[in-house]
């Protein structure tokens, strides 16, 4: 996959991953995604090494993520999160996760894919015409108010999109990215508390 905020490419291993790294990537919160780290650790005296799906960079910390169907998930994995956690701690990462299909939902993969197909438009100025009118207007908005403040129509609605992971915009938990979505306006002069 292409991340068209970092411009780099990031390689995944399964569908379940793919889904995890399009969430992770649109994420405002995200600075970086690297996959497929090495963590060595010693398991009954023997030296091992676990590949973490994914490592996610965060203003706040690193974050290890072991993407793993839930039928997947057994002791073995739990133990060797927790050895990796105690012998590398937070030289490597700051928290260790298992992500598996249920802690997401079909609404947030299916938004992200949105943002991600939208900003690979690389249609900064048009962002910038959004950013623009989305100060102008409430803190709570409907994305089809937002593409009429800014008369651009399908192109601005890309790029009101796109801005959800520049932070500017946020979507409400369970709520799908369509015209009648009610997002919350980060960029507005009065921004609710």
């Amino acid at each position: 996959m292409v991340d068209p905020f970092r411009r780099r490419t990031i390689r995944f291993d399964s569908g379940l991953e793919e889904s995890v790294l399009v969430v992770l990537v649109t994420l405002p919160q995200t600075l970086e995604i690297r996959e497929q780290q090495k963590a060595e650790y010693i398991q009954h005296g023997e030296k091992r090494k676990h590949y973490f799906d994914f490592v996610q960079r965060t203003a706040s910390g690193r974050i290890a993520y072991a993407v793993k169907y839930k039928e997947d998930v057994d002791d073995d994995l739990r133990e060797t999160l927790r050895l990796v956690s105690e012998q590398q701690g937070d030289r490597f990462a700051d928290e260790f996760r298992i992500l598996t299909e249920k802690d997401l939902t079909l609404t947030q993969i299916e938004n992200a894919r949105e943002i991600l197909a939208y900003a690979s438009d690389f249609d900064f100025e048009g962002q910038a015409l959004v950013t623009a009118a989305l100060r102008g207007l409430p803190p709570r908005v409907l994305l089809s108010d937002i593409i009429r403040a800014t008369g651009l129509g399908d192109r601005g609605r890309r790029a009101a999109v796109t801005l959800v992971q520049k932070g500017l915009l946020k979507v409400p938990a369970n709520v799908r990215l369509a015209d009648n979505a009610l997002l919350v306006n980060l960029a507005a002069r009065e921004v609710l508390r």
